[in-house]
């Protein structure tokens, strides 16, 4: 019997938190950002968008490819790399998207709140950057058991761009039973640094 592939994502609750609306705030940040995206080589992927909201696309690392049984209004876009499956799970990453709050630390605020409840700890330490211009944060935690699937570690790239009078908040979460694996982590960096967002 062959090995069956599985994915699974650490989908984001949606948790009803209020914040100032940040309206102008918004604006100026949107058009202060630049499009100075870092340079991504390859192919890349567009992940599903609704009408009216940005364009996100990350390259597509040798060997992996795209997996849509998961897609929805939340999640946008998952890729998976079946080479590299252990304990009977592929590695992948999963991009989701979201309207927030129009202030970006809370939209990350609420964002947390939902990655700390998956993690089951509020030990889980942020570490702040920029994509294209836009707020973005990293940061690890341990996914639990799912059935057959052990505890596993995610990494997780949020990323925040101001749209409107709002936020799209964008979720990359990558997970494998096998993080320490050279070509897991070096296709999980390109996914990362590559991605190119269209406002």
């Amino acid at each position: 019997m062959s090995t069956r592939t599985r994915l699974a994502a650490a989908l984001i609750p949606l948790l009803a938190l209020s914040a100032c609306s940040g309206g102008d705030d918004a604006e100026n940040a949107e058009a202060q950002a630049s499009s100075a995206c870092a340079a991504a080589e390859g192919e890349l992927l567009a992940a599903d968008s609704q009408e009216g909201e940005p364009t996100l696309e990350v390259p597509l690392p040798e060997g992996w490819k795209t997996n849509t049984s998961m897609n929805s209004e939340l999640i946008r876009l998952a890729v998976i790399n079946p080479a590299l499956t252990k304990d009977d799970f592929a590695p992948n990453v999963v991009v989701t998207a979201e309207t927030s709050p129009a202030d970006e630390q809370a939209a990350f605020d609420r964002q947390l709140a939902g990655l700390e409840h998956v993690a089951g700890t509020s030990d889980v330490t942020p570490e702040r950057g920029e994509i294209c211009g836009y707020s973005a944060w990293t940061l690890g935690y341990d996914l639990p058991a799912m059935g057959a699937i052990p505890v596993r570690p995610a990494e997780v790239q949020v990323i925040v761009v101001p749209h409107e009078d709002r936020s799209i908040t964008y979720t990359m979460t990558a997970q494998s039973t096998a993080p320490v694996d050279p070509a897991f982590e070096e296709a999980v960096e390109e996914i990362f640094s590559g991605v190119q967002i269209t406002n």
